[in-house]
């Protein structure tokens, strides 16, 4: 492992504006503000060996995974969120394809046998009630009925069918791609986005052939994921569900900790997931209610309880950047100013934990963007480094990248934000 100190200080070249990002299983998922994988690359070649632990406490869809698996670290992740979690474990798991063909054949058979016959009037009763479309609100609104028939008959056969644990989780992450995807089956564009919109097709989407269209293309991911994983050492790499203020971790268990957290205020999970929630509740466990409801628990969420009066934390105010920063918000709206003061206050207690579980004198990777709440500029990476130092995790690099207008999935109103954030920051920081 090279040592810092006897580097150039100059900056890297980190924008990777016309790389490749979706190599191997990178794409296998739709998924917003994913961290390029060559910037995980960067961070594990300078900061970790071969063999050691990397942590990713948000681990989002899975990137960092990947790339500590593509070059032969052990690794593990966790979320808060149970697609995340999902999407994650499938991308960063080596699965053999003859397992994946002969299941999703076996599974998109059946589909087109029930779909058949429900089309024909042939369809008995005992199939009408085990392929109904599970009850949500607007569910008629954001999906065709016919839409929703298709989606049920693949949940059931993709949940019931003999076939491997891994296998079925690839399945359920082609059916939710299916449906999270710039050409969603859904009735809704922007779909990647928090904020998506309202959309009718023109023309009735075929669901099964969306289906099928979708687990070929990631099947061929996961095969060239398989032949760049087959002569490195046999790591492994895994996703759990957790949330990053509170790890299942050992104190000082983990090598480097490389994580991308969730912007603040600027992107709702929950909100831009819950189409898929609904056909896939057998393998994540909840009902769109209850998703929906969880996500007032994540960072940088917009929703949850807040305080009725706003006043400034007493624990913020041991930060004077974070504390200003605050109380300027508060001026424009005090609403905000909670939000902003909340997600502060999280990622004190994320920072904490990442230095619980660091061993000693090891780094952490954090790339943060700064934003505008109000027009009022926050800079999250100033922010962070301030309390990250106060907690034992010292400053001793930062690096800039610059965002790619291409690269971007989040709308925005520049009008009513503020000028938007084209730069993000990578902040090297060394437990003390």
């Amino acid at each position: 492992m090279e040592n810092v100190s006897t580097r150039s200080t100059k900056c890297p070249n980190l924008d990777f504006t016309d790389c490749n990002t979706l190599y191997a299983t990178h794409g296998l998922h739709a998924f917003a503000a994913k961290c390029p994988p060559q910037l995980v690359r960067f961070g594990l070649q300078h900061y970790s060996q071969p063999g050691e632990l990397v942590l990713d406490p948000m681990v989002g869809s899975g990137t960092t995974l990947v790339e500590a698996r593509l070059m032969a670290r052990r690794a593990i992740g966790y979320d808060i969120d149970p697609l995340a979690r999902l999407v994650a474990q499938v991308k960063c798991r080596e699965l053999d394809d003859k397992g994946i063909r002969e299941a999703y054949e076996t599974v998109v058979a059946k589909a087109k046998s029930d779909l058949d016959s429900l089309a024909g009037g042939s369809a008995s009763e005992a199939l009408r009630d085990r392929v109904a479309p599970p009850e949500f609100h607007n569910r008629d609104y954001w999906f065709d009925p016919d839409v929703s028939g298709a989606l049920a008959v693949l949940s059931y056969h993709i949940g019931t069918t003999d076939m491997a644990d891994e296998v079925r989780d690839f399945l359920w992450v082609g059916l939710s791609s299916t449906v999270l995807t710039k050409k969603s089956v859904a009735n809704a564009r922007d779909i990647t986005h928090s904020r998506h919109h309202h959309w009718e097709h023109e023309q009735l989407p075929d669901v099964l052939s969306r289906f099928e269209a979708k687990v070929n293309r990631m099947r061929r991911r996961m095969t060239e994921y398989g032949a760049l994983c087959n002569d490195l050492p046999n790591t492994a790499a895994e996703a759990h569900l957790a949330d990053a203020r509170n790890l299942p971790l050992a104190n000082e268990s983990v090598d480097v900790v490389f994580t991308s957290p969730p912007y603040a205020t600027a992107l709702d999970y929950p909100r831009a997931h819950f189409l898929a929630i609904p056909w896939m509740r057998q393998v994540l466990g909840v009902t769109v209610t209850e998703y929906r409801e969880n996500g007032r628990n994540y960072i940088g969420t917009e929703r949850g309880r807040l305080p009725r009066v706003f006043a400034l934390d007493s624990r913020l105010t041991l930060f004077h950047l974070a504390s200003s920063v605050v109380m300027d918000i508060s001026k424009a709206s005090e609403r905000q100013a909670k939000l902003i003061q909340r997600y502060f206050l999280d990622m004190s207690q994320v920072l904490s934990e990442i230095h619980r579980v660091l061993k000693p004198h090891r780094h952490a990777i954090i790339v943060v963007c700064p934003s505008h709440i109000r027009k009022v500029r926050v800079a999250t990476n100033q922010v962070l480094a301030e309390i990250a130092s106060a907690l034992g995790l010292m400053l001793e690099r930062e690096h800039t990248r610059t965002i790619s207008k291409r690269r971007r999935l989040l709308p925005y109103m520049q009008h009513a934000f503020g000028e938007r954030m084209s730069t993000e920051y990578v902040l090297i920081l060394k437990k003390r």
